[in-house]
């Protein structure tokens, strides 16, 4: 992943321009004040590629794991209580 370096000031004067960029092109955004690093920009993973993770952790875990866990279906209804989907504001 490639990363570009910006200035506070042109991040701020171009902010929204640099987010898209970030998300489009799927590259880093170095926030840099008086030649220092101060913040990092990175695009957030696209929903395909989190379900890619997951399916990809599940499966090795599986192969490593391959006898049945007695807790495993109280952990998987745990984790669906816990899930909620994110505040709406405009629901």
């Amino acid at each position: 992943m490639s990363e570009t370096m910006v200035t506070v000031e042109q991040a701020a004067a171009n902010l929204g321009e640099l987010l898209e960029r970030v998300h489009a092109s799927r590259e880093t955004a170095i926030i840099m004040k008086e030649g220092r690093a101060l913040a990092r920009i990175t695009p957030l993973p696209a929903p395909a590629e989190a379900s890619e993770d997951l399916v990809g952790f599940l499966r090795r875990w599986r192969l490593e794991h391959p006898d049945p866990d007695d807790q495993l279906a109280e952990s998987i209804d745990l984790s669906r209580e816990a899930v909620r989907l994110p505040y709406d504001p405009w629901a």
